[in-house]
């Protein structure tokens, strides 16, 4: 009975009113499919539903709702500013069924530069998580090396990572290999910082209750200092990602030849304003399941912090 209720909401209005504004009268010069928009709002009830059903807590329901009814009025707005009434110039902001549609048509191509742009950063951020940690718990156990460290790592993660291509380029033998190097250097500063920033925090109470047992360094790092350091270890991670994200998608458009910054890079070039809005949406909505997912990954992992 309770997730029957959960189905009566806000959000579904809003959902049927821009269904409906898909199929008014259009007033632009090229005229698409509504049948494309429609497709993606019916998808899109079809997973706020889903979330809906599946969600437990109602804090998260009431997220879900809001989330959902913005997107749906968003894309009302957006039909109506475009294809109803041109209130916006239309040569370049496209109706949400024309960019529907081109994503549709575009969609392999998109699926090949997302896997490229993924490999790059999964390759660059996986390295600079097996190595900014086991260095951060070190750095943050010693207290005097510790300062050092803390010291250079300030210094060098305050330089943009972008300024290191032409050095990368110079010196690697492949724009893949700068790329992920530059992801390295990007997420590995902010992980660095976190783990330091964790260890530091540790109550003095938890390190000694434990040094009571007379354990070993790798057991203190690892047992002790890395589950207490989590929850800082994760705010580093999850900035180093996003700024991962930023850094690869301006490699992409500087000198990539594939992914999803190369992809609005060359449409740019030509004034493809469909494409460039394909690939800014397809980025950001890409960038939002993936910093999801490591939330959801640090709240199975954190379930013990209140």
């Amino acid at each position: 009975m309770k997730r029957v209720k959960r189905l009566f909401s806000v959000t579904h209005i809003l959902f049927l009113a821009a269904l409906l504004i898909q199929f008014m009268p259009s007033h632009t010069k090229k005229i698409g499919d509504p049948n494309y928009s429609a497709g993606l709002l019916v998808l899109l009830e079809i997973f706020y539903i889903m979330f809906i059903l599946l969600r437990k807590k109602q804090d998260r329901i009431k997220t879900t709702n809001g989330v959902f009814g913005v997107i749906f009025s968003f894309i009302g707005i957006w039909t109506l500013l475009t294809a109803k009434f041109v209130l916006i110039p239309q040569d370049i902001f496209k109706a949400p069924d024309i960019v529907t549609e081109q994503f549709v048509s575009d969609l392999p191509r998109l699926m090949n530069d997302l896997a490229a742009s993924m490999i790059t950063i999964t390759l660059g951020y996986v390295l600079a998580l097996i190595t900014a940690i086991p260095i951060g718990l070190f750095l943050g156990w010693n207290a005097q090396i510790g300062k050092v460290g803390e010291q250079i790592a300030n210094f060098l993660g305050s330089i943009p990572p972008i300024v290191f291509i032409p050095y990368t380029l110079a010196l690697l033998p492949t724009f893949e290999s700068c790329s992920i190097f530059v992801i390295f250097i990007t997420a590995f500063f902010p992980i660095l910082s976190g783990t330091m920033s964790g260890v530091q925090n540790i109550n003095k109470t938890t390190i000694e209750s434990a040094r009571i047992f007379g354990p070993s360094k790798p057991y203190m790092l690892y047992s002790v200092l890395l589950p207490a350091s989590l929850p800082q270890i994760f705010d580093g991670c999850n900035m180093g990602l996003l700024l991962s994200f930023i850094l690869l998608t301006s490699a992409e458009m500087i000198g990539g030849n594939s992914g999803i910054g190369f992809y609005i890079q060359y449409y740019t070039n030509f004034g493809n304003f469909t494409r460039i809005m394909v690939g800014i949406i397809f980025l950001g909505t890409i960038v939002t399941l993936v910093t999801n997912l490591v939330k959801a990954i640090e709240a199975r992992f954190l379930r013990w912090k209140i």
